[in-house]
């Protein structure tokens, strides 16, 4: 995905995000904990600010929000979160995309926020519709990038923070619905992930739509996959959902 067109998804899959959101905030999301919508733009507000004041900074070491990360009680989160998504926004598109931010991933130019977010808004979008009784599937072509972005923050997260080890054991990914596959693997240590865009016979296989691919590794109720091998590697790469 380009910078302009990231950019772009940011901005509508924002507003989309806010009009689904804003109409169901006591509906439960039962994949998530208990949470409730309300719940989710409280937390998708934060991420909002929290990529915000980290791409504006150009500092080696991270930036921590402020109150302004607090999502208010009641009907105030409606402006609470149109603002968080409009500073966002305007500070995605006015910083010089090859300055050097902080993030979670290590240092990274302040362009990679905005494939991060784009992913993220994505991602709980589909929650929120999910939630509303109306799931939509991503955009195939967005959830092949999506794709590839969670494995690539994934591998550059654990080379800045060694959060965890990877299975022994590999995963392939086939999408069914276009061009797209992974095969996925523990690299050259048990902290290291290697993938490539290949066919290939893992020690388990995950074969479906694009957008079912991505929500199933983000850990999300799918119902058009099939698993083929050992389930229990399946499950365990999906473990490594956030």
């Amino acid at each position: 995905m380009d910078v302009d067109a990231a950019l772009q998804t940011v901005r509508d899959l924002s507003a989309q995000f806010a009009e689904t959101a804003m109409a169901n905030l006591d509906a439960p999301i039962d994949h998530l904990d208990g949470w409730t919508v309300r719940d989710l733009v409280g937390h998708l507000g934060a991420v909002y600010v929290y990529a915000t004041v980290n791409a504006q900074a150009a500092s080696t070491d991270p930036t921590r929000p402020g109150p302004e990360a607090q999502a208010p009680e009641g009907d105030a989160v409606t402006d609470w979160f149109a603002e968080r998504s409009s500073t966002l926004i305007a500070a995605l598109e006015s910083e010089p995309l090859d300055q050097q931010t902080w993030t979670h991933a290590g240092m990274q130019p302040a362009s990679w926020w905005r494939r991060r977010m784009a992913h993220e808004t994505a991602i709980h979008l589909w929650d929120a519709q999910a939630a509303a009784g109306s799931a939509q599937p991503i955009d195939g072509d967005l959830a092949t990038d999506g794709i590839d972005e969670f494995f690539d923050v994934s591998r550059d997260v654990n080379a800045a923070q060694s959060r965890h080890t990877y299975p022994a054991e590999s995963l392939h990914l086939h999408r069914s619905d276009g061009a797209g596959e992974w095969m996925i693997q523990r690299g050259a240590s048990e902290t290291a992930l290697a993938v490539t865009h290949e066919h290939g016979k893992g020690d388990a296989a995950v074969r479906g739509p694009a957008s079912e691919l991505l929500l199933w590794i983000w850990g999300r109720p799918v119902s058009d996959i099939e698993i083929f091998g050992d389930e229990a590697v399946a499950a365990a790469w999906q473990a490594l959902a956030p």
